[in-house]
Parts: structure tokens; C-alpha cells; sequence
């Protein structure tokens, strides 16, 4: 009896938040190093609770030793967090809070003066297995400054071989700002192509809806529509938009205080696969060129060609139609 009652409270000493007894445990080793050069290494103990809360459902706690100093990090979370260990030089929890519909929650942890600290976390909305949106919380006061040292350190691993996991890419989200003044068209293209490769095109929408064209876009977020393609032309925007709810492809033209022209259609597998996206208005029809580096606009009244308009070649968002369809 004694050595039951011995267990029970080493137990509790280990979860010291909720002291609950453990439906599925696991622990695994940790060692890394954080960006700022502290090197680090212990374990994380996991335990899902036999009678779990709204909310709270598991609980992990990491221990690590960062240079010789012992730090503990307890976190609250959901069915299954998972931690990663990046070549950042952060680590990362990622939370997913049920099935495909559910959202995620990113928990960013480095070391400062050898002691962890928490940077920030991003909670994720989902709609049919991408991401739709996100928000931010519990920034430190240190963000800025960390993720101008990753941009400073790290900046090519975004874009070369390098092995990043699917959190890595959200964190510079947690200071955008920054990427308006440290980053060129020629590294987004370059961050859009690795992000193509790796699958990840709603990761994409998200950088472009929020950052790079967030000012630009005549895309609606707030009434579930994603960038699918646009470009300056002039001192107007194009902006193709698709409606993730409603599966509609819809045709702006103009700015943010007048649209002059708006259209919609039905997409078609046709739409996803072709360069070409055509918008029919009466008796006009629109013909979108999504080609690289033939962007345009061709508009052809009563079957004669008119205008040919070409978009401005620094401005075009990259054609995405094909990742929704």
C-alpha cells in the first residue's frame, strides 16, 4: 500500500497543473539548439487525462537543460499535441483540437538569457483540411527581434532544401510587418515555389491575403473567399476570387473603394487545369491569361478582339485555381 501511495504522488509532482490520472502516456528525449546558439536537451512527458475537460484534454511537460540551467514548460492543450524540434532553432507544439473542420493552435518556444520562453501562438481555422485563417496571441515582447534574427540566420531555409515542418512555416506570421521591408519579390517566388512543393498552396493564400497583397487584393476573406489570381493592371486591380463555401469563381476589377466590374461563374474542372479563365458579360467576354509572364486580360465584344491588357510584372499573385478545384 505504501508504494502505491509513493507513486501516486511522484505522479502528481510530474503534472503538477491537473492532477489527473493518465489514459495514455509517452515521454521522449529532446536536444537541439535554439537560435540565439543555447544548446539544450531533456524530455517531454505526455499524458492524455482519463476524464478529460472542455479544453482540457492533455498535458505535457517539458523539461529541458539550456546550457545548465534547468527550465519547465507545462502545456495545456488538446487530443494530441505534437512538438518539433526545428532547424529554426525554435520548438514548436502543434495542437490540432479535433477532425478536419477543427482548429489548431501553434505554441513557439526559444531560449532567451538560457531560459525558455514562449513567442507567441497562432490559432488556425480549418474548412475542408486547409487553412482558412488565423490569429495571433500571447506575443512576448521580444518577437520582432527574434524573427529578424531567424530572417537574418535562417532566411534561405525557407526557400532552399532545407527541411522545415508544417509549423515552421506559419511563424512569420507572428511578426508580418517585417516581411514588407525584408523581403523581395524574387524570395517570395521563391518561398511560393518550395510551398507549392511541399503541398501546402492554403499556406500560400494566407501570405498573400495577409501580407504580400493584402492592400492590393479585392479577395473578401470575411465572405469565405480565397486569392485564386491577380495582378495590377494600371491603376486598377484584377482580382479572381473563389468561394470555398459556394465553389464559385468570381471576376473584380478595379480598387477597394470602386469596383468597376465585378462577374461570377461557376468553376469547372476546365478553370483549374487551363491558363485561360473566362467570364462571360452579355454580349463581352473577359479572357484571364494566368500564363507566367503572359498575364493579361483579353476582352472580345461581339467576337471581335478588343483590348489586350497586361498585367504589371512585379504585381502578379501567383495562379492557384488549380490547388481548390
Amino acid at each position: 500500500m505504501k508504494k502505491k501511495i509513493i507513486f501516486i504522488i511522484l505522479f502528481y509532482l510530474n503534472f503538477p497543473l491537473y492532477a489527473q490520472i493518465c489514459s495514455e502516456t509517452k515521454s521522449n528525449d529532446l536536444k537541439g539548439q535554439f537560435i540565439n546558439g543555447d544548446k539544450f536537451n531533456g524530455k517531454y512527458t505526455y499524458c492524455r487525462f482519463s476524464k478529460p475537460e472542455e479544453g482540457i484534454i492533455s498535458q505535457i511537460d517539458l523539461n529541458l537543460d539550456i546550457d545548465g540551467n534547468v527550465n519547465n514548460y507545462i502545456y495545456i492543450g488538446g487530443m494530441n499535441p505534437s512538438i518539433e524540434i526545428s532547424d529554426l532553432g525554435i520548438i514548436s507544439i502543434f495542437d490540432k483540437f479535433g477532425g478536419m473542420q477543427s482548429p489548431a493552435k501553434i505554441t513557439y518556444l526559444t531560449s532567451k538569457n538560457k531560459k525558455l520562453i514562449k513567442i507567441g501562438e497562432i490559432y488556425l481555422d480549418f474548412s475542408l483540411g486547409q487553412v482558412t485563417d488565423y490569429s495571433i496571441e500571447n506575443i512576448d515582447d521580444n518577437t520582432d527581434k527574434f524573427i529578424e534574427t531567424i530572417l537574418s540566420k535562417k532566411q534561405d531555409s525557407f526557400i532552399n532544401k532545407a527541411t522545415l515542418s508544417y509549423t515552421d512555416y506559419f511563424i512569420l506570421f507572428l511578426a508580418k510587418n517585417l516581411l514588407k521591408t525584408n523581403i523581395d519579390t524574387v524570395w517570395q517566388d521563391k518561398f511560393y515555389t518550395k510551398l507549392l512543393s511541399m503541398g501546402y498552396e492554403d499556406i500560400i493564400t494566407l501570405y498573400n491575403q495577409n501580407i504580400f497583397y493584402k492592400d492590393s487584393t479585392l479577395c473578401k476573406k470575411s465572405q469565405n473567399e480565397k486569392d485564386a489570381f491577380g495582378c495590377r493592371i494600371g491603376n486598377n486591380q484584377l482580382s479572381i476570387c473563389y468561394n470555398y463555401v459556394t465553389h464559385n469563381l468570381l471576376y473584380r476589377f478595379g480598387n477597394k473603394s470602386n469596383i468597376k466590374l465585378e462577374l461570377i461563374k461557376e468553376l469547372t474542372n476546365q478553370d483549374g487545369s487551363a491558363h485561360i479563365i473566362t467570364f462571360v458579360n452579355k454580349n463581352t467576354q473577359y479572357l484571364i491569361n494566368t500564363q507566367p509572364k503572359n498575364e493579361s486580360i483579353q476582352i472580345i465584344q461581339n467576337g471581335k478582339r478588343l483590348n489586350n491588357y497586361k498585367c504589371e510584372k512585379n504585381s502578379v499573385e501567383p495562379m492557384m485555381l488549380n490547388s481548390f478545384n
